[in-house]
């Protein structure tokens, strides 16, 4: 090793120096540095050189990675898509140092609907938490939906009541990646991001609210969804995934409880696992997403694609058809608490769809499910599949909200009495059984009866403390 040598031409150099080497300036200097064995302290050039490299090191902290000087870590103020990756980077970077910083809030805020004022935006003074409620029923007032990285509450803007999510994270398991994705990229089905913020050693990050819950919270609530449901749900998923997969992103980790609903629309959520390819094939370096929904060129980790989405979207359409994910039926978690060897030898798991899936739908989960990723279809070519679009007299009826609610006003005053074509069973008395009703219609959404009058324009009432 280098360090260790004694070669010839070591030896000269040192020779060399000691040659030229000037014992009396070296006592000199010392006597200066040192007086009666103690060191100066009152040499106010030595303190100065200290000082500066001191702020050198605090200031080198604070550097973010996109070549700014400026801290970001000062206070809350409004900004663009750079200056929001520029503070994740700095909030991830100074992840172990921010006791060193102001014990207030600071982040930056995307969107002018949250009211930012003097620098400072306060939980709990400028904008509530409450945990999530379910529309569906009523499961308690301490249940909050989980992520695997944080928690999700619903937050309102005390002046603006603009109403949204907000995902806490602690800010040791906080990433870039989990708003890079979303501050660079605008669909209608990706969860629009509002904003990030840090207080209290937890990241919050503010972003569109999907009041209605997600598939998972639904699928707990109400059971398996019916199949008009999951063409609906699937085809708003399927834009989605064709919006990122043509910038070459892969969500990574789509399953129910990353699919929510909001009152005209699907979104998908949570994007901390997703990566940009710049090669046809990504190599990871690690396992990513959620196991039971994993495709097996993902659990062999030997490189995989934007098809992984669309396996992991098969697995979601038979635990949305079933109301339990691939696999678990035949092979029960209490005995195999993983399923990666049984994905990688078994897969697809075509045994679990649902026994009265249609013929169609049937097929777009094969092919969703394809074992081989160079022969499953993408996301714009499953939207043209046929299940996606079953002819008018195979879909129940869904109308408008004008309609309905002016035939529920028709059917009070009984001015006239609507004939059979225009009937919608959800919103008026018949005699039908609830399983023809289910059949027929689609039950309103309170959420956007709330959205479709705007009546929401209080804080909220006693029923989220």
């Amino acid at each position: 090793m280098e360090y260790m040598s004694t070669t010839s031409d070591n030896k000269d150099g040192i020779e060399l120096m000691l040659a030229h080497f000037n014992m009396a300036d070296m006592v000199e200097i010392m006597e200066k540095l040192y007086i009666d064995g103690e060191p100066v302290t009152d040499d106010v050039s030595m303190i100065t050189m200290y000082q500066d490299l001191k702020d050198t090191e605090d200031c080198a902290e604070s550097l973010l990675l996109g070549g700014q000087e400026t801290s970001l870590m000062s206070a809350v103020r409004y900004g663009t898509c750079q200056d929001l990756l520029s503070f994740a980077n700095q909030v991830s970077n100074a992840a172990k140092h921010l006791h060193k910083y102001p014990q207030q809030e600071f982040g930056i805020i995307l969107n002018r609907m949250i009211a930012v004022k003097h620098g400072r935006y306060q939980i709990d003074s400028d904008v509530l938490l409450f945990p999530w409620k379910l529309t569906y029923r009523n499961i308690g007032s301490d249940f909050i939906p989980r992520g695997a990285f944080g928690k999700v509450h619903l937050a309102q803007d005390q002046e603006t009541r603009k109403r949204m999510a907000c995902k806490l994270i602690p800010v040791e398991q906080f990433k870039p990646a989990d708003v890079e994705f979303q501050a660079h990229f605008h669909h209608e089905n990706i969860a629009e991001l509002y904003g990030a913020l840090l207080w209290e050693e937890t990241i919050h990050l503010f972003m569109e609210a999907g009041e209605g819950g997600s598939v998972m919270e639904k699928l707990e609530t109400c059971g398996p969804m019916r199949e008009f449901e999951i063409i609906w749900v699937t085809k708003h998923v399927l834009k989605g995934l064709d919006f990122l997969h043509s910038k070459r992103v892969i969500h990574h980790d789509i399953k129910p409880s990353n699919i929510v609903f909001m009152s005209t629309k699907a979104v998908l959520v949570d994007f901390g696992l997703s990566v940009q390819m710049t090669e046809d094939i990504y190599y990871p370096k690690e396992l990513r997403g959620t196991e039971i929904y994993m495709s097996p060129e993902v659990i062999l980790c030997r490189g995989h694609s934007t098809k992984a989405d669309i396996y992991s979207l098969g697995a979601t359409i038979i635990h949305m058809q079933t109301g339990s994910p691939p696999w678990v039926k035949r092979y029960p978690r209490t005995a195999y608490p993983s399923y990666l060897y049984i994905i990688h030898k078994q897969a697809p798991p075509l045994e679990d769809i649902a026994e009265d899936c249609s013929p169609a739908m049937r097929e777009l989960i094969e092919a969703s499910l394809e074992r081989n990723p160079n022969q499953r279809l993408t996301a714009a070519e499953l939207l043209r599949h046929e299940a996606l679009h079953p002819p008018p007299e195979e879909q129940p009826r869904c109308q408008s909200l004008d309609t309905a609610l002016f035939e529920r006003k028709k059917l009070q005053t009984k001015e006239v009495e609507l004939p059979d074509n225009i009937l919608d069973s959800s919103v008026c008395v018949s005699e039908d059984s609830e399983m023809l009703r289910r059949q027929r219609s689609l039950s309103l959404d309170l959420g956007a009866l709330a959205g479709y009058f705007n009546i929401v324009k209080g804080p909220p009432t006693n029923e989220y403390n």
